[in-house]
């Protein structure tokens, strides 16, 4: 049974940002993730805006961390190679009263310390937003936001924390933990064991469940649903910015977001549920999602929809609408990073220095390590490189030649990197997080049975036992007509 310093329970955006950053002290750390892959819980439902900080109550949690975290990105992006964009943020105002909503916002901002905010009138707007609704009188402007792909920079977090000694491991969903006589943890999945001085509690929408494992009730959760439209990259009057309505007293609104791979994205709805797996989606969500954008752009065109898919938002209750970062008042040395709602991509790096030091405060030495090397090499992508650059890669590896998904021009050579990459790729829907075959228009209607096919290759095993996701998410149930099984 391996003993280590900390282990963090939960692989998404907060759990891998706070696995790179333990990965800078000489310390031993795990992450352990129930799911087949990380990423996969809150982090991939949700439209990747790294929120500036405007929005956060000064004084609150959410106000210090956003605005650290936000402000963090664009060296990560940079260190770490994962995609980014800039396209600004226009909170958009039709009334008097929303007018006085944004020019809260703004005071907002200001004391959280955003930068370069402003309100701006119409015609400001639609210099960069033509077609903006008629009615749409004023906006805040948020120039400094961006954009990411959350599940990108979860696997980038994953793997630098990775090569800096970190141990990923998957599918390792705790059932049992308890707080033994010498202060340690013991912590029980289905099929291992670990002891570890320390436990970060990242576990999402279980946060609470996880806490209750070792007794501890200090809070309860529920988890905020949200569907999500994406449409075509291939569509007419596409914003260039991040639109926003203004926000209620729960939700930021319907919004329209321009991604960093060329999409369009519109979320989303805001409604609170009992089931923390609930993640289908709603005609009612939908059609809001549809009105609601065309409040803000009636000429958006939402025939050009080709996926939508949902998110769950974990909400502690009764904090305020905070999140809730601390060390337990029971049970020492068991750290909650709970209730990471929306700011949670903009904040999941300060989220991980706020931890750090709680962990420091606990009582951990943190030494930092000498050789820690803070980049993550740039991933090989085919659509990316010139002519010139094609044709040597092919020359190289002939299977960077040979196009699996035709939307989004992904080659094999692509597929099986990921396959055989730091944190692999196991699962269809794995490997359209690291590569996005399957993510264009036809939705994998063309390359999925061709990425069934090279998982099947690549891991040996039948091609009846290659999953889209989850354990048990077969995609094929046996062969027709003596097929190949």
């Amino acid at each position: 049974m391996n003993h280590y310093d900390i282990i963090i329970i939960g692989g998404g955006i907060t759990g891998t940002a706070i696995a790179r950053e333990c990965s800078k002290y000489q310390l031993t750390t795990a992450l352990l993730e129930r799911g087949t892959d990380i990423g996969i819980g809150a982090t991939k439902g949700n439209g990747g805006v790294v929120h500036p900080g405007y929005d956060p109550t000064p004084g609150s949690l959410k106000a210090k961390i956003n605005v650290r975290g936000a402000n963090l990105y664009p060296k990560l992006a940079r260190d770490l190679n994962f995609g980014i964009i800039n396209p600004g943020i226009f909170v958009i105002g039709f009334s008097d009263a929303d007018e006085a909503m944004l020019k809260n916002k703004l005071e907002f901002g200001i004391k959280n310390g955003v930068r370069d905010l402003a309100i701006i009138n119409a015609e400001q707007m639609r210099n960069r937003e033509p077609h903006l609704a008629v009615d749409a009188k004023h906006a805040l402007y948020a120039p400094t936001a961006t954009v990411v792909d959350p599940f990108e920079v979860a696997i980038a977090f994953a793997e630098n924390a990775k090569a800096n000694g970190v141990e990923i491991l998957t599918s390792q969903p705790v059932s049992a933990i308890e707080k033994r006589a010498d202060g340690s943890f013991l912590i029980v999945t289905p099929d291992q064991q670990f002891t570890c001085s320390y436990i970060v509690n990242a576990a999402g929408n279980h946060a609470d469940v996880v806490a209750r494992l070792v007794g501890i009730a200090e809070y309860q959760m529920k988890p905020r649903h949200g569907d999500l439209l994406v449409l075509d990259k291939d569509m007419v009057n596409k914003p260039q910015t991040v639109m926003f309505p203004c926000p209620g007293p729960d939700t930021k609104g319907i919004a329209c977001i321009p991604t960093v791979h060329g999409n369009t994205i519109v979320g989303s709805t805001a409604t609170m549920m009992d089931d923390k797996e609930a993640v289908n989606n709603y005609a009612p969500g939908i059609q809001a999602l549809i009105d609601g954008v065309h409040k803000i752009l009636p000429e958006l065109d939402t025939g050009k929809i080709i996926r939508t898919f949902a998110g769950l938002r974990p909400v502690v209750l009764d904090n305020n609408n905070d999140f809730y970062i601390a060390e337990s008042q029971t049970v020492k040395g068991f750290i909650h990073a709970a209730g990471i709602q929306s700011p949670g991509v903009a904040s999941a790096p300060a989220i991980a220095e706020q931890v750090r030091d709680l962990l420091d405060n606990a009582g951990l030495e943190m030494k930092p390590k000498p050789d820690y090397n803070p980049y993550r090499e740039k991933k090989t992508v085919i659509a990316d490189l010139s002519i010139d650059e094609q044709d040597a890669l092919i020359h190289q590896n002939p299977a960077y030649g040979r196009i699996v998904c035709r939307c989004e021009t992904v080659t094999e050579g692509e597929i099986i990197a990921a396959i055989h990459g730091a944190i692999p790729a196991r699962t269809l829907d794995a490997i359209k997080r690291r590569t996005r075959a399957g993510m264009g228009r036809c939705q994998s209607g063309f390359c999925q049975y061709k990425v069934i096919s090279i998982l099947s290759r690549e891991l040996g095993l039948p091609v009846s036992d290659i999953c889209l996701e989850d354990r048990g998410s077969q995609v094929l149930c046996g062969a027709i007509k003596g097929g190949v099984k």
